[in-house]
Order: structure tokens, then sequence, then C-alpha cells
């Protein structure tokens, strides 16, 4: 049989070069050292324990991945990179370089799809996700028993069954509406059962054989779906510091790496109406305050997504968004506010203004960039206007709704406005 590319490793996509780049180098002395998920983290080559030999056969995928190489081409760099370093592998040519080749664009690929596949406006389009079998040589029972599988893209399913599901397996993962389904004659669920199994591995291992739980029909390695975790691990972890002055208190001036301190040009625009069904029950449990807010950005509690703010920046939505670092448990009632959520949701989605400050952390040495979300709303039934401030930095965020006289203060208010503004709503976005 002739040898062929895969189709879409002449087409890189910049999901995808992203991803890639984001592993770091680790050397192994088998496969089975890191194991599912842990591959979002980390290039591995089984058996490459040398760190030049490792750090070459990384930029040689990598070279693939960002210029569209067929195998052909990468196995005249894999053949330079072995003779350079005199590596005796494992297993023969043309086995070893398919398997380092495919399975690296194959994985990267993937998880680029999913990072797309997070965005929040794509999934209001197309909420579902579509199991579609690839052409392999030897197609696996289940595999084609679940081609055709339409499920929301947030159903647990999709975190085991996500493709690539085990070695060749050139499944893919679609995204489809409403229109989509009716149109190709498909059906929304059920997801299919699953069944478990236990399965030894590494007989031979350094390390020793052991015994992982799987999915029936899926290699074991490949339960997880490419790239989530990484999604997971982007959600801004809870910050003890707090967004808002104390009334009457000054902000000193931050400055420096370009970003300095401007004066407020103009008063903020004037406040939203919003109705009182924007303030969330008081009785709700945590499952359910965090459940609101993650659903105003479509996410879920298993299923975070990348938010685009106004000015084009990202912010990850999830469920760690509220857990204790810790102990993992829910905060959502921090400072008395969980009621409030959704106006903290409308200061991300819809704020009045953006802001963005370099500030010195003098504990770590060093300087954090952060975006501050500025809203303001007259809800119904509200003697004060609201104020929502969402902040959000690499070291977590942190967000704040209060009624009070300050929320109306400009004093008070310019003091919030602090760095470079990025962002101003018009007052006919009223």
């Amino acid at each position: 049989r002739q040898t062929m590319s895969m189709s879409y490793g002449s087409l890189p996509f910049q999901e995808q070069i992203d991803y890639f780049k984001g592993k770091t180098n680790l050397p192994t002395r088998a496969w089975t050292d890191i194991y599912a998920s842990e591959h979002d983290w980390a290039f591995v080559v089984a058996g490459t324990t040398k760190r030049e030999l490792l750090a070459d056969m990384r930029g040689a995928v990598e070279k693939a991945i960002t210029t569209g190489r067929t195998l052909e081409q990468f196995r005249a760099d894999f053949d330079r990179i072995v003779g350079q370093h005199g590596w005796e592998y494992n297993g023969s040519r043309g086995w070893r370089t398919r398997t380092i080749f495919e399975t690296n664009l194959r994985q990267s690929y993937n998880a680029g799809r999913e990072a797309q596949m997070a965005d929040p406006e794509l999934r209001k389009a197309r909420p579902y996700g579509l199991y579609r079998h690839g052409d392999s040589a030897h197609p696996r029972p289940q595999h084609l028993a679940w081609d055709g599988t339409v499920l929301p893209l947030d159903d647990p399913w999709w975190s085991t069954h996500s493709p690539q599901n085990g070695w060749g397996c050139q499944c893919k993962k679609f995204m489809v509406s409403d229109r989509d389904v009716e149109r190709q004659g498909l059906k929304v669920g059920p997801a299919p059962a699953v069944e478990y199994e236990d399965r030894t591995l590494g007989v031979n291992s350094p390390n020793g054989p052991r015994t992982v739980r799987v999915p029936v029909g899926i290699d074991p390695g490949f339960e997880y779906a490419p790239g989530q975790s990484r999604l997971t691990s982007a959600v801004p972890p809870l910050r003890a510091h707090d967004p808002l002055p104390e009334s009457g208190a000054r902000i000193t001036s931050v400055q420096g790496a370009g970003l300095p301190n401007r004066r407020p040009p103009g008063p903020l625009p004037a406040p939203r109406p919003a109705p009182a069904g924007r303030l969330l029950q008081p009785d709700l449990s945590d499952e359910e305050y965090v459940g609101r807010f993650l659903g105003e950005f479509g996410a879920t509690e298993a299923s975070p997504v990348v938010f685009r703010d106004k000015v084009g920046d990202g912010v990850v939505i999830g469920r760690d968004l509220f857990t204790s670092a810790k102990t993992g448990a829910l905060k959502v009632r921090k400072r008395g506010h969980a009621r409030e959520l959704l106006l903290l949701a409308d200061a991300l989605k819809e704020p009045d203004e953006v802001w963005v400050r370099l500030e010195w952390q003098y504990a770590q040495n060093k300087a954090v960039v952060r975006r501050r979300y500025i809203s303001r709303f007259q809800v119904d039934g509200e003697s004060v206007p609201a104020l929502a401030v969402f902040e959000v930095g690499s070291d977590g965020w942190d967000g704040i709704t209060t009624f009070a006289p300050d929320a109306d203060n400009p004093e008070y208010l310019e003091q919030l406005r602090l760095g470079v503004r990025l962002y101003r709503r018009t007052e006919s976005g009223q």
C-alpha cells in the first residue's frame, strides 16, 4: 500500500501550532512513563532519554506541523537525527517514524480543533459534536458503531471518546448545527453505552507493568479529549486580592512596560438598565450559582470554554473559577455576592470600559499584567446603581459587585480606571 501523508498535515492552523509549542520536552524510558492527558503537556519519544536527541526530534516534528511536511520528508529528518546521535531505537524504521509523525500530528490537530470548539459563539451556532469513522486500513468494530453519533458538545461521553481513540485511528469529530442534523438525517443522542475493561501495559517496561481501566474500543492512553486539560488548567484561579478600593481610599499609581497610567477621558457611561431577574435567588446551592454563571458563556462544570472579550483577548471560563486551590471545594459565596454573579458575567461580556495595567508584585519580584472590566447597572427595584468589576491576570482573577453610593461617586470611580483604556461602550450601546 502506498504511503500517504495525512491530509491535514499540509494545512496547519494556529491552534494546532500553539498546542504543540506549549509542550515541554520530557525524556522517557518507555511509552508508559506518561499517560493520557499528560501528553497535553509533554513531548516524548519513547525510549529517548538524551535531551539533545529529544530536542532535535521535537524540532523535526514541529517543522512538520508548522510547514506541512510529508511523512517521507519527516523520515529524512529522522534518519539524519538518528545518525547524528547514534540512537539505537526499538522497532522498524517504517513503524517508528509513522508512529511519531502521525500521532503527534493527529493529536495536535485534534487538540487545535478542540480549542476551536470551545469558542462560545461557535457553540451557539453548532452546539453538537458528530463522530465520523475514519478511513483506516483495519476498522475497529466499536469505532464503526460510533459513526454518526451526535451529542451536545458538553456531553460527558466526549471526555473519553473524542478522537483520536487509538493507535492509527483516523476518526474525526465535527461541530454540527440543528440544521445540519436535520439535513443529514441524523439524531441527537442518546450517548452510546460505555463499558470498561482492565488492560495491563508495560510488561517489558523498565518501570514494570501497570493496569489501567479504559472504555472498550479505546486504546489505553487515548481515553481523553486532546487539549482539554490545557483548557481546564487555564481557568484563572480565584485571587485573594480585592480589585475595589475602600470607600474614600486612593490607589497608588502603577507604571511601567509601556503601560502608563492615563487620566480617564470623561466619565463612565451612564448605568445601563437591568431587569430584577439578573439578581439570582438568595437560597441557591453553590452548584446552581456556578451553573448559572457558566451558562452565560456556554460553559458547563465539565466543559470550559474560551471567551473572547471586546478587545479580542481570551478568558477561559470554567468551574475552577470558583474552586479553592487547596481543597477543590466551591467558593461561590465569597464576600456574600453570589446573587450578583450574573451582573459580574455582564461586566465581562458587555463592559462599560476595559482597562489594562502593569502591577509589580514585590513579594514575587515580577510584574503582572491585569485586565479590568468595569460596568454599572440600574437594576429594577434598586435605589442605587450596581457596580461590577471583573479583573484577571496571570496570577488569577477576582470580581466584585456592590450596591453602594460609591457606585455613583465620580471620584471613587476614577480610582478604578487605572492604566490604559482599551475599550469604551458608546452611550448608544445601552
